[in-house]
């Protein structure tokens, strides 16, 4: 492949790999010597960006989704990121510098994301409760002054991963419930979607809970009815009050039937 015509496949702000510019006819060798020639730059073992563009975190996860060789996303901005990206960061707590990232069993993130500073703190959540087959899973995101898009998780799915990963102590805190305050545009039905292929009894049962408690007119046209809810009840947060519709414990501010 010519110079020039590899520099315009290549994203401005993109991180590419090897295996990306090896389909592209572009060895391991030559990208040593586009390297040494100053047209590529080298951001770690097996990664690379044409020389002179502003990188971000966003640019590694392009690299990690672009060379998937599969048509499934592999890893992917998500939870309170992702809800961030779709415009909802103003209900979020100031301080969100920290970067969430969502993969299947056994994803990781490769050595020289992890070591890049440009990438920022990156919390990789291996999570299987959702799958990430599911329909309207994803949606597109074109970062700011960058080439390329990303596949990020729609904000009903990003709702869920967030409870999912978050520890007992902060599922009632002012971040997740300032969050949900600001969730009234919600798609009921992908809702209802997810929450019944949902393998996590404790992210159904306190998501139930946080959307009731914000009052949006998508809660009620939610059929728990439908869903594996488990049995038994749940503490959710220790010397709270029983919820008596969902069983769990809760602040009582939450908690209903008491």
């Amino acid at each position: 492949m010519k110079i020039n015509q590899l520099l315009r496949e290549i994203p401005y702000g993109a991180v590419v790999t090897t295996a990306w510019l090896g389909v592209r006819g572009v060895s391991t060798d030559q990208a040593r010597k586009l390297t040494r020639s100053g047209w590529l730059r080298r951001v770690g073992h097996g990664a690379y960006c044409r020389a002179g563009d502003s990188l971000t975190w966003e640019s590694a996860v392009f690299a990690l989704q672009a060379s998937s060789g599969s048509r499934a996303v592999p890893i992917w901005p998500g939870g309170q990121t992702a809800l961030s990206l779709h415009g909802f960061n103003h209900y979020l707590a100031l301080g969100f510098s920290t970067r969430h990232i969502f993969g299947g069993a056994g994803a990781r993130l490769p050595r020289w994301f992890r070591l890049a500073e440009w990438t920022a703190e990156t919390n990789l959540h291996t999570v299987t409760a959702l799958p990430a087959e599911l329909p309207d899973s994803f949606a597109d995101h074109a970062p700011a002054n960058k080439g390329f898009t990303l596949q990020i998780s729609t904000p009903e799915r990003a709702v869920l991963e967030w409870i999912t990963v978050a520890p007992d102590e902060l599922l009632f805190g002012s971040a997740l419930v300032d969050t949900f305050s600001g969730l009234n545009t919600l798609r009921p039905r992908r809702l209802q979607v997810f929450l019944e292929a949902c393998r996590s009894v404790r992210t159904k049962r306190a998501f139930l809970v946080l959307a009731r408690h914000a009052g949006h007119n998508w809660y009620g046209r939610l059929d728990p009815t439908r869903l594996d809810l488990g049995q038994g009840k749940r503490q959710l947060y220790p010397g709270g009050r029983l919820d008596r519709e969902f069983q769990v414990t809760v602040p009582e501010e939450f908690a209903r039937g008491v």
